[in-house]
């Protein structure tokens, strides 16, 4: 599999043709000490202001971050924020030669008030309006020029104005007539005028609204992205889940869970253009779907750790993505441990399953977990979603989040794979792992194992590990809370 660090390395110099709704982002950073005579509202003192490029602006400059070169097709007014927008590309080192001027709309324009690090409040100037015929066949001619000389396009879509119809299909028939890859960040409920696209990036409250499922749990996360590549006939797709990560579905392969890098969340603004700035410019760069998606999750980290709107830079994601990758590797979802497993017998490796909720990873848990290792060749560990936990501890658990845990258990030397499950019992996922050695720990004897049987029926045998005395999560959260 191809280096993730190797593929960094080959981002730089590659074009990608930027298009959508363009606008500037003023940030006026302050202090607030004190509330209003006037009004019971607090006064912010401003110490400075910011200008950065906004919307597809902001994909832009991330390409740039990255070592890209992209071209930036959009809208601007003849008005000052137009020449503070422009400036601001200029420092970012982007060209804006594409950029389309009318007197008649006004630069977009979005202010937002921060007083240390919160957001007090945000205040829109915008027309909304579609193009009108004149202004549409000037964008279309300039895209028209590009698309044969890129090696990627992004369409970002913010409801502006920009991202008709009329105007993304056209994009993705040229792009698709030149063999170029086409990502669109898309918004609104009816995802139908993105037909054919390479792949679409909704988070996940926007891949509820145009699936018309409300995502909760893996089932309905299933359910939601196989719809949304139904309708709309692209080749992938990209939910961003914010703590819980993201998740790739594709036409021609199975679905994959890319677990979120643990950051100190400060501020979202700006994660989705990182997002499809990154996996495009990777995409461009020759990398295979996955590892784009895995290189956007790593950028996105970085940014909300900032406040406002900014990029990621390549020598960030380096450093994001020192000593990450393997750990990301080894968290599956249950269609890719099928297939897993699957090798590792045709290799003529043994393999060893163990299932539970490891809520609250300890010493007794990590011991077993060696010793389960030992036993075999590679050791696939199936963990109780957040739900099933629920069900089996009661409703203050769990106590860690699942793709938490997934990622500690993943950390583990003596851990190959894991993968969530969302049933009580791990029956299911026995059958398709089907594994030489089950093992489970306990102070019970393997005759009350209730997976005992279908294991051997499956060719497999059970075992038992003694736990070590006094070691558990209840002992652990009992001894904190009794300290209180």
């Amino acid at each position: 599999m191809e280096s993730l660090k190797k593929i960094i390395s080959q981002l730089k110099g590659k074009k990608v043709l930027v298009f959508g709704d363009l606008m500037l982002d003023e940030h006026i950073w302050s202090k607030v000490n004190r509330i209003s005579p006037e009004a019971p509202v607090p006064i912010a003192d401003v110490s400075r202001i910011d200008h950065v490029p906004g919307g597809c602006g902001n994909v832009a400059v991330n390409i740039s971050a990255l070592g890209g070169t992209p071209y930036l097709v959009g809208m601007i007014g003849r008005d000052s924020s137009g020449d503070k927008l422009r400036k601001a590309l200029k420092t970012a080192k982007i060209t804006n030669q594409n950029l389309i001027v009318d007197s008649q709309r006004p630069t977009i324009l979005k202010s937002r008030i921060i007083a240390g690090s919160q957001h007090v409040v945000r205040v829109d100037r915008e027309d909304r309006t579609i193009l009108p015929p004149g202004l549409l066949n000037k964008v279309l001619q300039r895209v028209k020029k590009l698309v044969p000389t890129v090696d990627a396009v992004v369409i970002s879509d913010y409801g502006k104005g920009m991202v008709s119809e009329k105007t993304v299909q056209a994009v993705i028939s040229l792009s698709r007539r030149h063999r170029k890859f086409v990502a669109i960040d898309p918004k609104g409920a009816d995802y139908s005028k993105y037909q054919k696209a390479s792949i679409l990036t909704p988070n996940q409250s926007e891949a509820s609204l145009a699936s018309g499922t409300v995502i909760k749990d893996s089932k309905s996360l299933l359910k939601a992205g196989e719809d949304i590549l139904k309708r709309t006939n692209t080749d992938h797709l990209l939910i961003t889940r914010g703590k819980d990560g993201m998740s790739l579905f594709s036409r021609k392969d199975r679905s994959v869970h890319i677990p979120a890098v643990p950051r100190e969340v400060f501020d979202i603004t700006g994660a989705g253009d990182t997002v499809i700035a990154t996996l495009s410019l990777a995409v461009a760069a020759g990398a295979e779907i996955k590892n784009a998606a895995i290189l956007a999750n790593t950028a996105a980290s970085v940014v909300v750790s900032k406040i406002g709107t900014a990029p990621c830079y390549r020598e960030e994601l380096e450093e994001a993505l020192e000593g990450h990758e393997p750990i990301i590797r080894k968290i599956k979802l249950r269609k890719e441990i099928a297939a897993i497993a699957n090798n590792l017998r045709n290799q003529g490796a043994k393999i060893v399953f163990t299932n539970g909720c490891f809520d609250i990873l300890h010493l007794g848990h990590v011991r077993y977990l060696r010793e389960a290792k030992k036993m075999g060749d590679a050791l696939i560990v199936g963990l109780n979603s957040d739900d099933s936990v629920r069900e089996l501890k009661g409703r203050e658990r769990p106590y860690v989040s699942e793709m938490e845990r997934a990622e500690i258990l993943a950390s583990l030397e003596c851990v190959d794979y894991v993968t969530i499950f969302s049933e009580n019992r791990p029956d299911n996922l026995i059958r398709i792992v089907k594994p030489d050695i089950h093992v489970k720990g306990g102070d019970y004897k393997v005759s009350q194992l209730p997976e005992r049987k279908l294991v051997e029926n499956l060719g497999g045998k059970a075992i038992v590990i003694p736990p070590i005395e006094g070691r558990s999560t209840t002992n652990i959260v009992e001894r904190i809370l009794s300290r209180k």
